[in-house]
This record gives C-alpha cells, structure tokens and sequence, in this order.
C-alpha cells in the first residue's frame, strides 16, 4: 500500500507502451493508453464505450499533455471529435516499476510494445479508411 502513497514526477520516464487501469487482462479491456516512441497515443475510455481516441502526447514538466486529433470505433470505423489538449498529471511510484498515476488514476504497463497491443483490440489499426471498409465488407455475411 505504501507503493500507491509514494509518487514521484516523471523527467525522462519512457511511456512507450501500452498501459491499462488494471495489472492484466483477465476481466477484458477497462480504460487504456497506448504510446508510441514517436509521440503518437491512442486512449480507450472502455470497451462498453468503443471508442478509441488518438493523437499526439508529450511531457511539459510533471504533465502528459494529449492533443486529441482523431477517434475510431473499435471495429475500424472513424468519428468526428473537436480537436484538445488535454494535460493531465503524472507520477510513476518509486517502489513498483512499471505503474504510473494519470490525474490520480492508476495504469499497468503491460506490453512495452503498443503496436503488437493494439492490434489485439483493433485489428484495422493503421488501415486506410478505404482499407478499413474493404476488410468490414469482406467478414460481413
């Protein structure tokens, strides 16, 4: 318990990865970031809600700030959203490695690679959208 109390701000934290609120999978996807080395994120609310948000990340100071460009439903098909930026607060604790805190919020890094990660949610990730519709109408009965 005393892990959760103790935070420290993150300088040069490496958050290439993907990171859900709980330490695994066994009950399916809950709230989840996805964060590539090349300053690119994706974030999924739940998958009740189906959403997958994505764009740009970066660190100012103790904050991770998330410009929101883009949205897709987890079966590949795109949504409009207004363009944010998002700034949220993050500490990664000095006893458990591989745990951050976002706004209070604790996330499990589970797989260092996001790519590989999000494939397994959204099999059309990085699809075109005429990729995407090509794929949908090819597995529709």
């Amino acid at each position: 318990m005393l892990a959760f109390t103790v935070l420290i701000a993150i300088s040069s934290f490496n958050l290439t990865g993907f990171w859900h609120s709980e330490p695994d999978l066994s009950e399916g996807y809950k709230s989840c970031y996805f964060f590539w080395d090349t300053g690119e994120y994706a974030f999924l609310e739940s998958i009740e809600e189906g959403y997958v948000y994505m764009g740009n990340w970066f660190l100012r100071g103790d904050e991770l700030v998330l410009d929101l460009s883009d949205a897709i439903s987890v079966g590949g098909m795109p949504l409009n959203v207004r363009l944010a930026e998002i700034a949220l607060d993050l500490h990664s604790t000095r006893f458990v490695s591989r745990l951050i805190s976002l706004d209070g919020e604790y996330f499990f890094l589970l797989e260092r690679n996001p790519q590989s990660a999000i494939l397994s949610l959204v099999p059309t990730w990085g699809m075109t959208d005429s990729e995407r519709n090509a794929i949908s109408s090819a597995i529709e009965p």
